[in-house]
């Protein structure tokens, strides 16, 4: 077993490279009030009028299109506030902001933290706590899912989001259809209100099909859904919760002992060539994912897919954090340009209109209509925006960050593709190995 771990270890590398750069594309699209705050959103209380801001920001980041756009849009209200953009790729954004303290060379003004490594760039020390006075930013302002996403181990709020990244489950109508009677979505959310009821499903799918067809293309497909589900942080301090990962890898197990999952790894190209097949049914999906991983991978099937909400709710998927550096001596200018692109209804309004981003904010959330994206004919006629908005926004539940978060993702993948190629291979068993992965870079964890 030790060696099929070695030499997945190379192969997994490259999958969670290209997974978070996957992720990271989806993560980035952003309008109102030029003063820096909402309708409803507490301005700042920073020491001159925002309107006034001047000075030139750096901003380090991988999404070039949603800055430009939103950047665009910043500039016509505050002229005087330069904006640079230096792209660095997510894969190794985290590493250079190590190697940049490490070397003493400076931040830039804005930082961003993608999902799969925020957890570990908060615990940096290196972002401005957006709690304290002059900002203030009131976080009753924020749907309510969204706190622990951007809060440190301190409880600080060091960031606002960039998209809300709700997550979903794509599914092909046609397959739907055959196997379930229906292709409509409010149907289908009924018909699988839990992961019992889906695995069970999955198996008759895979008898019916003659063993050709899957609920899911791999376990990693549905870890991605269940461990973003619900608000059980699996480390709490340097506590691990392994009956909360033992609960995760049990229901796991039991979807492979169903034959609810194809085998596949998961951004694979047999993975991204299962979306224009008839060999699985159901993918996770945020809302970034039917432009960036959809509709890519399957590019002649018009009409064909459909977004449903999961077994038990929707999920985080992604996202991005953006804050300010501690130290920049631009901060008055940087939380102009932040606090307006993502804590206004302008800035929200400007993130729509460049990416159909969905800025988490409860103002922007009162008048539905307007984000409606209208019928996609790609998507059978569903209107993805207001899909996002009344389906799956109102029941999203979020776990705190960590900076282990990255390492528990590759352990978790890395025992996940044991589980599927050896069916003696038990949720205890998973368990055992994920925690011998885990120590190897954190030691200091005690596993409870």
């Amino acid at each position: 077993m030790h060696n099929l771990f070695s030499k997945k270890a190379s192969v997994i590398a490259l999958v969670l490279t290209l997974c978070f750069t996957l992720v990271l594309a989806g993560c980035g699209n952003g309008n109102n009030n030029a003063s820096g705050g909402s309708n409803s959103t507490k301005t700042a209380a920073t020491s001159s009028d925002p309107a006034n801001a001047s000075g030139k920001l750096t901003v380090w980041g991988w999404d070039k299109a949603w800055f430009e756009g939103t950047g665009a849009k910043f500039n016509e209200k505050f002229p005087n506030v330069k904006l640079e953009f230096v792209e660095v790729s997510a894969g190794d954004y985290l590493k250079k902001i190590q190697t940049s303290i490490a070397a003493g060379s400076g931040l830039p003004d804005i930082i961003w933290g993608e999902a799969a490594f925020r957890g570990a760039l908060y615990e940096l020390n290196v972002l401005q706590s957006l709690s304290e006075e002059p900002y203030k930013f009131d976080t009753s302002n924020l749907l309510d899912f969204e706190l622990p996403l951007l809060t440190n181990s301190k409880g600080e709020l060091v960031g606002l989001e960039q998209s809300g990244s709700p997550g979903a489950l794509a599914y092909k109508r046609d397959l739907a259809k055959e196997y379930f009677g229906t292709d409509d979505p409010d149907a289908l959310t009924a018909m699988f209100p839990d992961w019992d009821t889906f695995i069970a499903k999955g198996k008759e799918v895979y008898e019916k099909s003659g063993g050709k067809t899957f609920m899911l293309g791999s376990l990693m497909d549905a870890y991605t859904i269940l461990s973003n589900q619900g608000t059980t942080a699996v480390v709490d301090g340097t506590k691990v919760n392994t009956q909360e990962l033992l609960r995760i890898f049990t229901q796991l197990q039991s979807i492979r002992d169903n034959n609810a999952e194809g085998k596949l790894a998961m951004w694979s190209p047999t993975w991204n060539a299962s979306y224009s097949q008839d060999n699985v049914i159901f993918y996770p999906s945020a809302n970034w994912s039917p432009e960036f991983v959809i509709k890519p991978n399957d590019k002649a099937s018009n009409g064909r897919w459909g977004l449903m909400v999961p077994p038990e709710g929707g999920y985080p998927y992604g996202g991005t954090t953006i804050g300010i550096w501690k130290d920049s001596k631009n901060k008055n200018a940087a939380w102009t340009y932040l606090n307006w692109l993502l804590g206004t209804d302008e800035g929200a309004e400007a993130n729509f209109a460049v990416s159909d981003y969905i800025l988490p904010l409860k103002s922007f959330f009162k008048d539905t209509s307007k984000l409606s994206s209208g019928a996609d004919e790609y998507f059978g006629g569903q209107d993805l925006g207001k899909f996002w908005v009344e389906k799956v926004f109102p029941n999203m539940k979020s776990k705190a960050v960590t900076k282990y978060d990255q390492d528990i993702y590759s352990s978790s993948e890395l025992v996940l593709q044991v589980m599927a190629q050896d069916n003696s291979f038990d949720a205890a068993q998973a368990l055992d190995k994920w925690e011998e992965q885990l120590k190897k870079n954190h030691p200091e964890l005690t596993f409870e």
